[in-house]
């Protein structure tokens, strides 16, 4: 499966593409169903899927994920 997040559907500071450029390591958070990243010291919330009904379930699956000022590319693979 491949999820393509547009910088218009991020948290509202995060939806200008430059300030992409300033975050680092991103990744699913099991917890909160969001995206985590990191910009500069602090850890951030740059998107939240509770808005789309989906929930990532980390038991079945593993995924890839890529950012830029494109947006969020992410490739969900089956580990079953």
């Amino acid at each position: 499966m491949l999820i393509v997040i547009t910088p218009e559907e991020l948290e509202p500071e995060f939806q200008n593409p430059l300030k992409m450029g300033y975050i680092h390591n991103p990744h699913i958070d099991y917890a909160t169903n969001a995206i985590h990243a990191w910009l500069g010291e602090k850890e951030v919330i740059i998107f939240r899927f509770k808005g789309y009904g989906w929930i990532n379930d980390n038991r079945s699956n593993i995924y890839n994920m890529s950012a830029g000022s494109a947006g969020i590319t992410i490739q969900i693979k089956t580990n079953v």
